[in-house]
């Protein structure tokens, strides 16, 4: 299954993005569970199944500075996009900003450490209609009427699309590309293949990042075969 061109016009600017989470977190039923379980997939880049599957001792929340949350994987295909090293973990960092999100819910609801990271307010899983419900009517009172119509973030998924994205526009280099590829547990062709507007500014240079990010992948991969079998 081929991955899917990202649209640039989905791709939230980032101050869309915290007018929306700030919306949320105001909802009087389930608005701080929902704003940190969105955090986590716009500020981590994490697809919605693997944030719900969070516990709090998958997350390193330290007092000051950026943390870091461990990703199981345990599927090989999610929706539209496909996910490398099943059943390994990878580990993804977490900004000053999402840390103190998460701090402050794990703190509100006294979780302990083998306690799912988010759930809802009465204690019950989140559930995926709980999330989009939220996120459809967050757009509906944040975004301008022509931008409602539109696909900008129009999917929950938008989120982790747009800070792959700013990810990689600052990324210029092959080790840089495949360094995002890893965080986010995908290949560096699908990354390449799903957002390929961030390759465009010089097409030579480009081709040449690309080809020499699939030669760095073929590497890693190669390290990994040989470390299992010595």
């Amino acid at each position: 299954m081929g991955a899917a061109v990202v649209d640039e016009k989905s791709l939230l600017s980032d101050r869309q993005r915290d007018d929306l989470l700030e919306w949320i977190g105001q909802r009087p039923l389930n608005g701080r569970p929902l704003r940190a379980f969105l955090s986590t997939i716009a500020f981590a880049a994490l697809r919605p199944q693997e944030v719900l599957a969070l516990r709090v001792r998958d997350a390193r929340l330290p007092d000051e500075g950026p943390g870091a949350l461990v990703i199981h994987s345990r599927r090989l295909a999610y929706g539209h996009e496909e996910a490398d090293g099943a059943g390994e973990s990878r580990v993804v960092p977490a900004c000053r900003a999402l840390v103190e999100v998460l701090r402050a819910e794990v703190a509100r609801r006294g979780l302990r450490p083998d306690d799912r990271l988010f759930t809802r307010d009465d204690g019950r899983p989140l559930s995926g209609a709980d999330y989009r419900r939220a996120w459809d009517d967050a757009r509906k009172a944040v975004l301008e009427a022509h931008e409602i119509d539109s696909s900008l973030g129009k999917r929950v998924s938008d989120l982790r699309d747009a800070r792959i994205a700013t990810w990689l526009s600052g990324h210029r280099t092959a080790l840089g590309v495949f360094k995002v590829a890893e965080r986010i547990g995908v290949s560096a062709p699908s990354l390449a293949g799903r957002f390929p507007h961030c390759f465009q500014a010089s097409r030579e240079v480009s081709n040449g990042l690309i080809e020499a990010s699939f030669a760095l992948a073929d590497l890693h991969c190669e390290a990994k075969r040989d470390a299992l079998n010595p």
